[in-house]
């Protein structure tokens, strides 16, 4: 039977090589140390003396940007995975990627080309059952929560020509197979953060289609729209869409995402709107910081790391951009140290 807790006195040891691992990684510090780098190939060096393994290309020298951060990131995983022996509270952190990689193999099966170049090499599914899937179907060999989902959006993709709706299909597979291992994992932090992604992914899915309400009059907000396992209901995500942008934020004021209302409104872009609920949840994220040991140390630093890759794709989209220092600062989320 599944345990219903999880004493913090299992991960003794475990959170102590977290702390220590801590210290590796790049905050908000080291981030103004890279972006003063007058280059980007100076900035990968920078990076490298930072303990970061930059992968370039053989001939040019230049850095592979995207391979460089996965490399980092499935680092991450490993190490706590490994730590851990594969923990459901944390390896429930994985579903995203495998449903990124379960989108590609239905939609490039569908085109009849390749998704070698756009699988993670990191997930639940191994990447050699997602390429006979690529070749051959047989949705039925992926495990739940995307058995049933994968074979669905495949047929749907068939009958409609909609990439959209295998997006659609997966994600609330994904988030709903996220939402019900958090809640039998025995990690109360862990159903808490994953509540939260949920609400503030749902409330971006109603503020992106009020934005567009004009195209959308009968139907405002389709249920099958709405990810499942938060504490934001159905009912109460239609009521905020049905009065209107403008009643939206006056009734997040009032609620538990406050903060979101009072830093977002009327004025602000989606892209700045998306960059504060992301910094909310990584403030949720660090009250790890302050729990000495237990599952919750874990949980920050691998999800500190999620937060570390996505401030230095900024920082080095930036510099191979014609970008200020101030336009890159102003698109960074927080850090986790």
């Amino acid at each position: 039977m599944r345990r219903k807790t999880v004493s913090p006195d299992e991960y003794v040891f475990e959170s102590t090589r977290i702390r220590a691992l801590e210290n590796r990684m790049i905050g908000r510090d080291e981030l103004e140390r890279l972006m003063s780098a007058e280059s980007l190939s100076r900035c990968a060096d920078e990076l490298e003396a930072l303990g970061v393994e930059v992968i370039r290309d053989p001939e040019s020298g230049e850095i592979h940007r995207e391979r460089t951060l996965e490399r980092r990131l499935q680092a991450a995983y490993r190490e706590v995975l490994t730590l851990t022996d594969r923990e459901d509270f944390l390896r429930l952190w994985l579903y995203p990627y495998d449903c990124n990689n379960v989108k590609a193999v239905i939609k490039c099966r569908y085109r009849g080309v390749s998704a070698e170049g756009m699988l993670f090499d990191f997930g639940t599914v191994s990447r050699q059952l997602l390429q006979e899937i690529g070749e051959h179907g047989g949705y039925e060999c992926l495990l739940h929560p995307f058995d049933g989902a994968a074979a669905e959006a495949a047929q749907t993709l068939a009958a409609t020509a909609n990439p959209q709706s295998v997006d659609l299909i997966l994600d609330r597979a994904c988030y709903k197979g996220m939402a019900e291992l958090a809640g039998g994992c025995g990690v109360e932090f862990a159903l808490e953060l994953v509540k939260q992604r949920i609400d503030l992914t749902n409330l971006m899915i109603c503020l992106r289609r009020l934005r567009g309400a004009d195209r959308y009059v009968r139907e405002l907000l389709p249920r099958e729209m709405i990810l499942e396992g938060g504490s934001l209901s159905y009912e109460y995500l239609e009521d905020l869409c049905r009065g209107g942008e403008a009643y939206f934020w006056q009734r997040l004021e009032f609620s538990t995402y406050d903060k979101f209302a009072y830093r977002g409104g009327l004025k602000v872009s989606l892209g700045r709107a998306e960059q504060v609920a992301e910094d909310l949840f990584m403030e949720q994220v660090r009250r790890a910081k302050s729990i000495p040991y237990g599952a919750e140390p874990l949980l920050g630093y691998l999800l500190g790391c999620e937060y570390e890759v996505k401030n230095l794709r900024i920082l080095l989209l930036g510099h191979a951009m014609p970008h200020s220092a101030k336009s890159i600062w102003e698109r960074m989320r927080i850090s986790y140290v």
